[in-house]
């Protein structure tokens, strides 16, 4: 078998004794998964060529450990979508009209697929948001009810209410951990989750678009 046919199959071998995952490759660089999947099969039916399938080439090798210098210059050595004779073209029509061109990965920009970083940054905002609303409504239960407890025990022992709060604050907290395992705003909203969990997911404004 050629080289050119062990190309994409030998770097799928060496990221999977290296235990990393595609998913890991597109969340570093940004690009999808279905690009790195083609790469490990040398199917670039969907890849740019020239400069841009090198920056991916070394994009890719960066993310697996491996020499990206020497990763590129195999894959242009064995496909020609990497092929390197446009950079020549290319630096030659910019010293025609008075400019100095590097045609290199570094005209590659750096930002990768917007989409897919945008995509990423809004799942973890409702992520984040589905974790904390639960949190959120035990605290304030869990400080209505201190703050009910503080202001009768003020009142019924004629005691400033927030000495009596913060004595009220500690015992309720140190109570609770030591009976229930858990404050009872936490408990109380456990049982909420299970009866009515619509009351904590969070939509996706999108879908009101």
């Amino acid at each position: 078998m050629s080289d050119r046919n062990t190309f994409g199959p030998r770097l799928r071998a060496e990221r999977q004794r290296r235990g990393i995952s595609l998913e890991t490759i597109a969340a570093v660089t940004k690009v999808g998964t279905e690009l790195w999947d083609g790469l490990e099969r040398n199917d670039f039916s969907r890849w740019p060529s020239g400069i841009f399938a090198r920056a991916f080439v070394r994009d890719y090798a960066r993310a697996i450990g491996l020499d990206s210098d020497e990763v590129v210059n195999e894959f242009c050595r064995l496909f020609p979508i990497g092929d390197r004779r446009a950079d020549r073209i290319i630096k030659a029509k910019g010293e025609l009209i008075g400019h100095t061109v590097a045609p290199d990965d570094s005209m590659v920009p750096p930002t990768g697929d917007r989409r897919a970083s945008g995509r990423a940054r809004e799942a973890g905002i409702r992520q984040r948001r589905t974790r904390l609303a639960p949190r959120t409504v035990a605290a304030i239960l869990d400080t209505t009810c201190a703050l009910t407890l503080a202001a009768a025990t003020a009142a019924a022992l004629g005691t400033g209410f927030w000495t009596t709060a913060g004595v009220v604050g500690l015992s309720y907290y140190g109570i609770a951990t030591v009976a229930l395992g858990g404050s009872p705003g936490m408990r109380a909203v456990g049982i909420l989750r299970t009866w009515a969990p619509s009351l904590f997911a969070v939509q996706d404004r999108r879908a009101h678009a």
